[in-house]
């Protein structure tokens, strides 16, 4: 046991020893000897590091020394911000030349507002991070530049937003007047830059120098940009009085946005601006709830634009278009559009392709109610047009169009499709009292289907140059002429007219190769002229003086038609192919010239109740009369009538009068004649 002991403190003692050496000598290599050595596992030991040296003491330099070196590192840092300076001045002066060099301009950026006089920096003010208000910017500004007394900020500079910045305008600030001049340098311009201008509740408006009165339209007017990477945000905000004039060759609108820019309108009202809104290729942009009224041109412009939300839009007299729409992508629908009293059209669709306009109204407008130019796959439903010289007029080709429930009153033309229009469907409207025609077709591939023409000169009127028109199921009542087709048109086919109570035709065509189908005229002087190659199926004529008139060369078919007239059931002149078949014609003179017949036709007088039809209104008319002249004659209803003494002839009153008085009369003694002396003065006499 003691011998055991002995050897394991043998063993330590090697193990300290080994240890000792390695911490003195930095053996490597001795640490699997030990652990070989070793029965026990011992802890590693750390590292051998050798004592540091302590660096030397810096040498000690003299106060000249010292006052050299901070007299260099402030040359450096002034050299540095004189570079800064440099830079900031040539990125000032590249704003200024893009925005039409305005004698004052500010530049607002993320940390510095700049002051920029004439193209030159003048002056740099720091400023915290976070959006500006006007309130604070006025508090960089000299009051030169910019004043705000009683919720009215007076601005005489332009101003210019960098990316990164959101200028606030509201909120204490109701009134903003931004300062113009007679050139276009002395405009008070806001420009978004790549910044964000918010207003809300706010009224922007124009004003002199000496912010006294708004001012007309001129090239020196302020006005609104929202540039490429931009965007604004209106609310509840009125913008009036502003852009340049439309002769000037900066020509700006009230409101601009450019390509690139978004943003929203929403409840804000533009008045007397040149162009009131105009957006040229933005994207996104939100127009909701706005009013466009009395701007020098167009109201609202749309050029090229993608993605904007369109509604509730109200557009007055404006000296051109009230909403123009030109080469947008629009794609939810366009609703809500009331334009009233523009000089131009209401709207105007220009270059549109696949939109949708629903449920707008127009009135009173110089051109018209909606012009749809150079358009495709458009499609308009729950139109209302009142007293416009045109309702809807579709021109320079147009192709698939869509006319869907148009509710159109008054004006020249209610419908006009110029004869470049292809593939046009016209359905479910109602239009009447118009002036030339209710629906004039001249295009191509133009269907009328479930159509009401009311009231008009000619209800409905196909142009020369028309080809492939196609009317089904029209109803046209009043006016002079029903269904008027010209010469010059190809493939016109009616099915289904009604026509009832027309002043003169229910139906003229001159069109080649027509096809009158089914339908019945009620109600006209002639129910149905024609001038070409016409068939008539199964179309019913009443109530008329004359059936169907034919002034034909070439052959008209008549098939299965039934003609109660009161003059003449069928009149063709000498030379005019007429055929009959399966019909029946009643009238006073059934046939007038000659035709041919086929199938037993039944030719007679008219029926009695038409004659009846025709001669009560006579008899009762007559009755009328009767009683007039008793009521003169005996005097009014409740009167006793006057006796009056029989009648006695007046020569017989005349010679019982002459009687009596050469009876009661004494006698007359004759006269005497008394001679009368010729006086003849001699000739040459003395007178």
């Amino acid at each position: 046991m003691q011998t055991t002991t002995t050897a394991a403190q043998g063993r330590r003692i090697g193990t300290l020893l080994v240890l000792l050496a390695a911490a003195v000598f930095g053996a490597a290599g001795s640490g699997p000897t030990v652990a070989a050595a070793t029965a026990e596992p011992v802890a590693a030991a750390a590292p051998f590091q050798p004592p540091r040296t302590p660096p030397a003491p810096a040498p000690q330099r003299s106060a000249a020394q010292q006052a050299a070196d901070a007299l260099a590192r402030a040359r450096a840092l002034a050299a540095k911000r004189e570079a800064q300076l440099a830079l900031a001045g040539q990125r000032a002066r590249a704003i200024w030349e893009a925005r039409s060099r305005p004698i004052r301009l500010v530049v607002v950026r993320p940390d510095t507002i700049d002051l920029v006089t004439v193209g030159r920096l003048t002056r740099r003010v720091p400023r915290p991070p976070g959006a500006l208000s006007l309130t604070a910017l006025n508090r960089a500004l000299p009051r030169s530049w910019m004043s705000i007394t009683d919720g009215t900020a007076n601005l005489s500079a332009a101003v210019v937003l960098t990316p990164r910045v959101i200028l606030d305008v509201g909120g204490d600030v109701t009134t903003v007047k931004l300062a113009g001049g007679r050139i276009l340098p002395q405009a008070a311009a806001v420009y978004t830059g790549g910044g964000r201008l918010v207003l809300h509740g706010v009224t922007v408006t124009s004003a002199d120098r000496k912010f006294q009165q708004p001012l007309a339209a001129s090239p020196g007017r302020p006005f609104i940009v929202v540039s490429p990477g931009g965007r604004l945000e209106a609310t509840d905000a009125t913008i009036t009085d502003l852009g340049t004039s439309s002769t000037d060759s900066h020509d700006r609108a009230g409101v601009q946005f450019n390509t690139g820019s978004s943003g929203s309108v929403v409840r804000t009202t533009f008045l007397r601006n040149s162009t009131g809104l105009q957006l040229v290729g933005s994207q996104n942009v939100q127009l909701q709830d706005l009013t466009v009224g009395d701007s020098v041109g167009d109201g609202l412009s749309l050029t090229g634009n993608i993605g904007t939300v369109m509604s509730g839009i109200r557009a007055v007299r404006n000296g051109g278009d009230g909403v123009r729409l030109s080469g947008a992508t629009i794609d939810r629908p366009i609703t809500g559009i009331t334009a009233a009293q523009n000089g131009g059209f209401g709207i105007a669709a220009i270059r549109l392709h696949q939109a949708r306009i629903e449920g707008v109204r127009t009135s009173d407008n110089g051109s018209g109610g909606l012009e749809i130019y150079q358009t495709s796959g458009v499609t308009v439903r729950g139109l209302t047009a009142e007293n416009d010289p045109v309702g809807v007029v579709s021109h320079n080709n147009c192709t698939d169009i869509t006319l869907d429930r148009l509710t159109v009153a008054g004006g020249r033309r209610g419908v006009a499709i110029e004869k470049t229009t292809r593939h046009l469907t016209l359905t479910s409207s109602t239009i009447e009292r118009a002036k030339v025609a209710g629906v004039a077709v001249g295009g191509v591939g133009v269907e009328l289907r479930d159509v009401t023409v009311r009231d008009s000169n000619n209800d409905v009127r196909i142009e020369r140059g028309a080809n492939g028109v196609s009317a089904v199921g029209l109803q046209l009542a009043g006016g002079q002429d029903g269904l008027v087709a010209h010469a010059g048109t190809t493939g016109l086919v009616v099915d289904g007219l009604n026509v009832r109570g027309v002043a003169n035709t229910g139906l003229r065509s001159a069109s080649p190769e027509a096809r009158i189908v089914g339908g019945s005229i009620t109600g006209a002087t002639t129910g149905i002229t024609v001038t070409d190659a016409t068939t008539i199926s199964g179309t019913s004529i009443s109530r008329v003086y004359d059936g169907i008139r034919v002034r034909s060369d070439r052959l008209v078919h008549a098939d299965e038609v039934d003609i109660d007239a009161v003059r003449i059931g069928i009149d063709t002149t000498s030379g005019s192919p007429f055929l009959l078949s399966g019909s029946r014609v009643h009238a006073l003179e059934a046939v007038r010239g000659d035709l041919t017949e086929q199938r037993g036709n039944d030719l007679s007088l008219p029926p009695l109740n038409l004659l009846g039809a025709i001669g009560i209104p006579l008899i009762v008319l007559a009755m009328l009369l009767q009683l007039l002249h008793l009521v003169r004659t005996r005097g009014l209803r409740g009167r006793t009538p006057r006796w009056s003494p029989p009648s006695v002839p007046t020569a017989s009153v005349r010679r019982s009068l002459s009687r009596s008085a050469y009876d009661t009369a004494p006698p007359r003694r004759p006269r005497r004649r008394r001679r009368r002396r010729s006086r003849t003065r001699a000739v040459g006499a003395p007178g």
